[in-house]
């Protein structure tokens, strides 16, 4: 007969809700890092605009232009400043998130070990069982003999 875990319908749930929290957990860490390489695209340009501005004013460049570029660098701002917001409920998410997969992981792996030790105890009995037919076979051969 094999090994039977009876909470093996458990297990597979379990293993699934862990599955489905650390698709969760990545799909933040995704988000984290494209929101921190448009932060660093934003960062770019601004530095570029910063350029472009100082360029203009030793070239004495009209006042309508220098607005423009003034314009340019608060929207540049405010987009920066929004992503660093979000940014920032990202983390607390990924930090939430990490705490709900831990969780997950913690109830597979007793489940897992549960069925290991199981599993082993099993194996061993099975060893014994075998041992003692061995034994008893042994056994009935040598009276037989004698």
């Amino acid at each position: 007969m094999a090994f039977r875990f009876t909470l093996d319908a458990v297990l597979r749930f379990r293993e699934s809700v862990e599955h489905s929290e650390e698709a969760a957990l990545l799909l933040i860490v995704r988000q984290i890092i494209e929101a921190e390489q448009e932060l660093q695209q934003v960062d770019a340009e601004q530095a570029r605009i910063r350029e472009q501005r100082e360029k203009d004013l030793a070239l004495k460049l009209p006042a309508a232009h220098l607005m423009e570029i003034t314009e340019r660098e608060l929207e540049l701002k405010g987009a920066a400043d929004e992503l660093r917001v979000r940014l920032q409920q990202l983390e607390t998410q990924r930090l939430t998130q990490l705490g709900v997969y831990q969780i997950a992981r913690q109830d597979r792996q007793v489940l897992s070990e549960l069925r290991e030790r199981q599993r082993h105890a099993y194996q061993l009995q099975q060893k014994r069982q075998e041992q003692k037919t061995l034994d008893d076979l042994y056994l009935t051969r040598t009276r037989a003999r004698d």
